[in-house]
This record gives structure tokens, sequence and C-alpha cells, in this order.
């Protein structure tokens, strides 16, 4: 499963980080531009910017300031867990391993999970965790190696257009949820073989009861 947008509502968050650090750096977009960017890493954020407003800037101290921005928003703001994330875990980690695989960075999510949530993941990956991020594909393939299962044998629950490409590059069944950062057509277009707008649809479709 994906972290931000799917377990926890931290949309918000993410969409407020981006936003002031472009306003740090002298930038503005409209909303639906936000939008788009926010679903993308901060280096892709910075890349775009210098492409396309012309205007180049320090990479590094622009990625140091978003994730800087990023967590004071999250220690002041919080954190809050979709009302079913927490007993959807619960549930399935009893008959199936749940692996966390999230763009986030170990300082995000350590404020996120406590060590009873820790105790039901069997493996998380995080950006720290690899060289490539999402959408590339070895986050997905590190946790199958790490599992020991095979594609067939595993599905991705995620909310955004880059879980949905991750898993149509790996060739894994990926299942949407609509609680997040892409909208439901956006989602649709990568034909994801379930798409629920809350994990409640997930365990029917699931067979659970």
């Amino acid at each position: 499963m994906d972290l931000d947008g799917t377990l926890i509502n931290s949309v918000p968050l993410i969409l407020e980080s981006v936003r002031l650090t472009m306003k740090e750096y002298g930038f503005r977009v409209s909303k639906q531009k936000l939008r788009e960017l926010s679903q993308m890493h901060s280096r892709d954020i910075a890349y775009w910017l210098m492409d396309n407003k012309r205007n180049n800037f320090e990479l590094e101290d622009f990625i140091e300031t978003r994730r800087t921005i990023f967590l004071e928003l999250l220690k002041k703001e919080g954190h809050t867990w979709f009302y079913d994330s927490k007993p959807f875990i619960e549930k399935v980690s009893k008959k199936y391993k749940i692996a966390v695989v999230t763009g986030s960075r170990w300082v995000f999510l350590n404020e996120v999970f406590d060590e009873e949530i820790k105790k039901k993941i069997s493996f998380i990956v995080t950006s720290d965790d690899v060289e490539h991020k999402k959408p590339d594909v070895e986050p997905i393939r590190k946790t199958m190696k790490k599992l020991r299962v095979k594609r067939t044998e595993i599905v991705f629950i995620g909310d955004s257009t880059q879980d949905a490409l991750m898993c149509k590059r790996a060739r894994v069944g990926f299942i949407a949820k609509t609680t997040g950062i892409s909208t439901k057509v956006q989602l649709a277009r990568f034909k994801p073989i379930f798409i629920g707008k809350n994990f409640k649809e997930i365990e029917l479709f699931l067979g659970f009861e």
C-alpha cells in the first residue's frame, strides 16, 4: 500500500508544502497545476519550474526547503488516518503480508506510524531506501524480493497516477483508492482491477466480510 492519500489524509499538507515552497522562490501556479505538480517529487517540481518559468535556482536548496516545510506542517497540523485504514491493516495482516511503499522519507513516516502499527507491517520501503522512487519499479521489486513473492501474488493499493504507473511498469495488479491526489478519471486511465472510495469497498472486493 501507499501511505500519503491512501492510509493517511496528508494530501492537503502536501499541496500546502508545494505552494509555500514555490511562494518562497517567487512562483505561483493555478490550483489545477498545483495539484498536478504535487504528484511529482520535489526534484521534478524544481525542474518543471526551471524549464517553464525560465528561472534557475539551487536545486538542492529547493528540495530541502520543501522537505522542511512539509515536516513543520506535519508536526503542526498533525496527520489524520482515514477512519478505516487501521481496521483494514488489522484485518488484512491476520491473513496476508502487508508492505508499505511510499515516496515519503523515514523522518515523515516515523511521525505517523507508532510501534503497534509497525508490528503489523511486514516491510516498509521509503524514498530513503531506493535509488529510484515511484513511478520507477525499484520500490515494488525490492518489496517482492524481500517478501519472496511473485508479481502475480500481490496487489498494490494506491491513490495516485504515480502508483498506477509503477504497477503498470511492474505488471502488478493495481487497486485505486480515490481519497488522494489523483481523480477517479485519472486513475481509471490505467485500468486498475478495482476502484474504491474507501477501504470498506476494497475489503468487499478482496473477499473480506
